[in-house]
C-alpha cells in the first residue's frame, strides 16, 4: 500500500489521520479541564477553616452552645429593603431582644469577591437598620451578636435579594 492519494475521489483513513483526531480530541478535553479548574480556583479558595483538626475538637462545645441558643426561642430576621439592611432579633413572645453589638459577615455562597464584614451597633429594641445595597441574587449572612449576660448569639442564614426574593 502506498501513501499516494487516490484518484477516484474516495477517502482513505491513514495512521496520520487517526493520530490527529486523537490529538485534537484529548487536546480539547485537557483545555476544557484546565479552563474550568482555573475559573473554579479563582472564585473560591476552598478554605473553610484554617485548621480542621482544631475545629473538630470544638465540635461538642459548639453543639452544646447551639442547643442552649435554640432553647432561648429567639428568632432572627435579616433582609434588605429600600437600600437598607435590617436585622431584627425577637424572643419567643415576639419582643425585641437587646443587642449590645456584634458583627455580620455577609457574602455570596460560592465566591468571596463580594464578602464584607459589617459592625452591628447596640440596639435596645432588637432591631438594627443600616444603609447598604446588595446586588440581586443569593447571599449568606453569618451573624454574631453580643447579648446581655456575656452571651454571644450566632446565626447563619441564606436569603435572596431582588426579584422573587
Amino acid at each position: 500500500m502506498s501513501d499516494t492519494p487516490r484518484t477516484d475521489g474516495s477517502f482513505r483513513l491513514t495512521g496520520r489521520h487517526v493520530f490527529l483526531i486523537l490529538l485534537s480530541f484529548f487536546g480539547l478535553i485537557i483545555a476544557v479541564n484546565v479552563t474550568m479548574a482555573t475559573l473554579a480556583s479563582g472564585t473560591w479558595p476552598g478554605l473553610v477553616v484554617a485548621n480542621s483538626y482544631v475545629e473538630s475538637q470544638r465540635f461538642n462545645e459548639r453543639v452544646a452552645a447551639a442547643r442552649e441558643q435554640q432553647a432561648l426561642g429567639y428568632a432572627l430576621s435579616f433582609e434588605q429593603a429600600d437600600d437598607r439592611l435590617t436585622l431584627s432579633l425577637r424572643d419567643a413572645a415576639g419582643r425585641g431582644v437587646e443587642i449590645l453589638g456584634g458583627t455580620v459577615r455577609i457574602g455570596r455562597p460560592v465566591t468571596r469577591t463580594e464578602d464584607r464584614l459589617i459592625d452591628i451597633p447596640a440596639a435596645a429594641n432588637g432591631t438594627v437598620s443600616m444603609p447598604d445595597v446588595l446586588a440581586s441574587g443569593l447571599w449568606v449572612a453569618d451573624v454574631a451578636l453580643k447579648l446581655s449576660g456575656g452571651r454571644t448569639w450566632r446565626y447563619e442564614t441564606r436569603f435572596s435579594v431582588g426579584k422573587g426574593g
